[in-house]
């Protein structure tokens, strides 16, 4: 197996390389001597992830926000017709899904994909492997980099990642601001329902939450619980006078 990267207006280092423009796309190209579905074996599935995460752990950031992601296909089409060694697209295409997810990836679930277009077509003996185009566009507008990468279980499952280290104040500070906001929209859409008046798509939909079962590709002390995060501000010194200088500070 090969592969092949290429980005527009991004970089492994950077999310974006045109400051006015806000759409990036990363390509991926995949040759495949024996095409992969999700009922191949355990090995099989885990060595394509490998090989793909070998290279996406390059980048320096994921991508928290919605994407768009274009498959295309490059099959011996007798193969596909003559025998079952080539599945239907939709069990040859998780496995590829799985291996864009996690922290050696360049999302943080699948779950994030609100668009795939997938199709194959012949590849007329060009080549002797099956070959694989992968097209991740997405809006730099919502990527983290994966340095200080944390996710914050702030309500019951839900998650909210951030670029926080937990040794300097001023990250804890934005840390907390950012949460008691979260919540506090979270109170009033329940209070706003409670008046006949459904909100919650406004006040509690947000590109960036992640339910708890969404991070399995990402190690446990990377997710924080609130209890956790503010153990992490106590020990730092955190108090009320700390809020105050940091807003006094911002004028």
């Amino acid at each position: 197996m090969k592969i092949a990267i290429e980005t527009e207006n991004c970089d492994f280092d950077n999310f974006y390389l045109i400051e006015e423009s806000a759409d990036s796309i990363v390509k991926i190209k995949l040759e495949i001597p024996t095409i992969v579905s999700r009922q191949s074996r355990k090995e099989t599935v885990d060595n394509l992830i490998e090989l793909i995460h070998q290279e996406l752990s390059k980048f320096q950031w994921i991508i928290v926000g919605s994407i768009l992601v274009d498959f295309i296909w490059y099959l011996n089409a007798v193969e596909r017709q003559e025998t079952d060694k080539i599945g239907d697209l939709d069990n040859i295409s998780k496995p590829i899904q799985d291996a864009l997810s996690g922290i050696n990836g360049i999302i943080v679930d699948d779950s994030q994909i609100g668009g795939l277009y997938t199709y194959w077509q012949s590849r007329n003996g060009i080549t002797q492997d099956n070959i694989l185009y992968i097209h991740v566009k997405f809006n730099n507008d919502y990527v983290l980099f994966k340095k200080n990468l944390k996710f914050i279980q702030y309500n019951k499952a839900i998650c909210l990642p951030l670029n926080i280290d937990t040794a300097i104040l001023k990250d804890l500070l934005v840390a907390k601001i950012i949460i008691k906001s979260r919540l506090r929209l979270r109170k009033a859409a329940e209070k706003i329902i409670t008046l006949g008046s459904d909100i919650d798509r406004y006040f509690v939909c947000s590109e960036y939450d992640f339910h708890r079962t969404r991070l399995n590709g990402f190690p446990n002390k990377q997710i924080l619980t609130l209890a956790q995060l503010n153990e992490f501000c106590e020990n730092s010194g955190m108090t009320i006078a700390n809020f105050l200088d940091f807003f006094r500070s911002r004028k």
